[in-house]
């Protein structure tokens, strides 16, 4: 188990921490270590926009995804409230 050296930096929803292992950057937005075991400071940033970068990527596909299906099924209700609703005379 990694044992802290030195604390390099704590804001309110990161901390950029040094271990025995190397450099271990925490998140408390989403809970977790976003970089763990890496060489340096700059490698645990790197390592962290990586993970946001591809966290976003997911993001955006699911979002699409369930976008997609909810327009469908907007438009097959508007699709079938059209046909029956009585014509105006």
């Amino acid at each position: 188990m990694a044992k802290a050296i030195r604390n390099v930096f704590k804001i309110d929803t990161l901390s950029l921490v040094e271990c025995n292992d190397g450099y271990y950057l925490y998140d408390a937005v989403v809970g977790m270590n976003i970089s763990m075991r890496v060489k340096t400071e700059q490698d645990a940033c790197i390592q962290a926009l990586l993970y946001y970068q591809k966290r976003l990527q997911e993001v955006k596909f699911d979002y699409k995804e369930l976008n997609d299906k909810v327009q469908g099924f907007i438009s097959q209700l508007s699709k079938e409230e059209d046909r029956n609703t009585p014509e105006e005379l």
